[in-house]
């Protein structure tokens, strides 16, 4: 019952999150070109990453960074416990992926202006990036893939 709560309340935070930056792509900038090193803050799902970055000299933020182009499980309306398992399962991933990591960093972050709380981008380390490597574990998939595919067989 928690993991579906706290699925329900990632999904939620995860469409509203879309919601919110689907518009600003049409408009995005890249305010801070480049590779920046970053410190992981928290993981909010498999997905959204809070990050601490020096954006500029001796100033840092936080920054929330949602990965690009991909769908995590159990963002959908009435997700089956599959989905929400598999959803578990690639927050799981993340989190000891980047615990693993030596060296975190973005790079060209899409924000709709230097101002943004929110940005768009690949969280970079020393194994590859973790959007990559949450598709090569099949974690999750592609936003190309119709909505109304299932997640499980």
């Amino acid at each position: 019952m928690i993991t579906k709560l706290k699925t329900t309340i990632n999904t939620i935070l995860a469409v509203a999150l879309m919601l919110f930056i689907l518009p600003m792509t049409a408009s995005a900038a890249v305010p801070f070109p480049g590779k920046l090193s970053a410190d992981i803050v928290n993981i909010e799902a498999a997905n959204i990453i809070n990050v601490s970055i020096e954006t500029w000299p001796g100033f840092r933020r936080n920054i929330r960074i949602i990965l690009p182009h991909i769908v995590v499980p159990g963002q959908t309306e009435d997700p089956s416990e599959c989905e929400l398992e598999l959803g578990d399962k690639a927050l799981e991933f993340t989190v000891n992926f980047l615990s693993e990591a030596e060296g975190v960093s973005v790079m060209d972050m899409m924000m709709e202006h230097s101002a943004s709380e929110y940005a768009i981008s690949s969280i970079h380390t020393n194994a590859g990036t973790l959007d990559n490597a949450l598709r090569r574990e099949r974690l999750v998939r592609l936003n190309t893939v119709a909505p109304d595919t299932p997640w499980c067989q």
